[in-house]
């Protein structure tokens, strides 16, 4: 009988002689995977212990969605540290099977110099488990270029820009509020807030509604550009109705109308619209992308490197989109780890085409209450004029502030 994954998992960290002790990490709640005490001297770059962390936040006001609607806020964690101290971190979202994944998976890095593609074909051997894997290499790129004293884009070719355009993504639906007296005073609060773009959340009410409030926000708010975005709300033969109506309404995409399973009718549908379709937000694999981008599924894909195996991944499939002539735009709408990790990505893409009019890739900025996003770190992310500025510091460029850390692990 084969072994199953956990005692290969095992069997790797006994070859390589180095035990492994899982302890209760100290200061916060979270789980500890720790190898050998580090040496007198303090050398070493190797991966000394893993932790992983659940963050959790109440929101005040339910959030609403398309097809959904939530209390909280909810995030995993990854810290990489090293024998010296200095840590690496990394974020995915908490789904299930994720942090047993991350603990499994953790047993066979500590000991390992923290060079992320070095150590990905152990790490998707150990698990399939994307999300898992896309949490620990960016803790394990973060703690490199740290040790190296550079941005984490360093590892990468460096930045080819210093800040990016950001849109900001709705907070949903808002109970017992007209929905245009909603959007226009959200799109009013966000211009303030210095963003220029604005993506709505649409798919809950009737099309014909949603269409007639849009088309008031579009002619009382002609400056500010507009994306929808409908969570995988309708029919084919929906998407195709209210796709080509938000197309004569001048908006940027549609994004995610349907059924996210493999995104089996996006080639279909992208093909019968002229509006730009994005998705791909689910991406999990560089072979799901090819296949995707082959097909032509999308007009503007969007890797999430909390999703699809981490900043290299998310790079690749940039890539490849770029060969197919399609547009990256990464997804992301969990905290401040992978907002930080989103920005190091954008910063080394390449504008979409050699022509200087062309289009730059954007940040995705999540509007909704998230204290996950705003407070978790010791500084914030500031939007002025519609962009972002790319933090240049070691490794990600922020600091994980420990008493935000230990108000919202539980």
């Amino acid at each position: 009988m084969a072994p199953d994954k956990a005692e290969l998992v095992a069997r790797i960290a006994q070859t390589r002689r180095r035990p492994v002790v899982a302890t209760k990490s100290q200061g916060s709640a979270g789980a500890s995977v720790t190898g050998p005490e580090a040496s007198a001297n303090g050398a070493g770059d190797e991966i000394a212990a893993i932790d992983v962390f659940v963050l959790r936040h109440r929101l005040a006001r339910i959030r609403i969605y398309a097809v959904a609607a939530h209390w909280d806020r909810a995030s995993v964690l990854v810290r990489a540290t090293d024998r010296d101290g200095r840590a690496g971190w990394g974020e995915t979202y908490l789904a299930p099977g994720v942090v047993a994944t991350v603990r499994d998976v953790a047993a066979a890095l500590i000991g390992r110099r923290p060079v992320a593609r070095a150590l990905w074909a152990e790490m998707r051997w150990a698990s399939s488990n994307s999300w898992a894997i896309s949490a620990l290499s960016l803790a394990i790129d973060d703690l490199h270029a740290r040790q190296r004293g550079i941005p984490l884009s360093g590892l990468y070719g460096g930045p080819v820009r210093e800040s990016v355009p950001a849109y900001a993504s709705s907070t949903g639906y808002v109970e017992d509020r007209p929905l245009v007296d909603a959007w226009l005073d959200e799109a009013d609060a966000l211009w303030a807030e210095g963003f220029r773009a604005f993506k709505l959340r649409i798919g809950r009410c009737p099309p014909s509604d949603e269409l007639a409030a849009i088309a008031r926000l579009r002619s009382e708010r002609p400056d500010l550009e507009v994306m929808a975005d409908a969570n995988a709300a309708y029919t084919f033969s929906q998407a195709l109705e209210v796709g080509r109506e938000l197309g004569g309404l001048g908006l940027g995409w549609f994004e995610e109308p349907l059924p996210q399973t493999g995104y089996a009718e996006y080639p279909r549908l992208a093909a019968a619209l002229e509006i730009d379709l994005a998705g791909g937000e689910l991406i999990e694999t560089r072979r799901q992308a090819g296949e995707l981008l082959a097909l032509r599924a999308f007009d503007i894909v969007q890797p999430d490197v909390s999703i699809c195996g981490g900043l290299a991944e998310a790079r690749f499939i940039a890539e490849l989109a770029a060969i197919e002539g399609i547009r990256c735009v990464p997804h992301t709408c969990n905290g401040a780890i992978a907002l930080a990790a989103t920005l190091q990505l954008l910063s080394v893409l390449p504008p979409d085409t050699r022509s200087p009019a062309s289009t730059e890739p954007a940040l995705e900025y999540d509007a909704g209450e998230n204290p996950l996003r705003t407070d978790l770190l010791t500084t914030r992310f500031v939007v002025q004029d519609g962009r972002v500025a790319i933090p240049d510091g070691p490794g990600l460029g922020v600091d994980v502030d420990p008493a935000a850390l230990d108000r919202y692990a539980v």
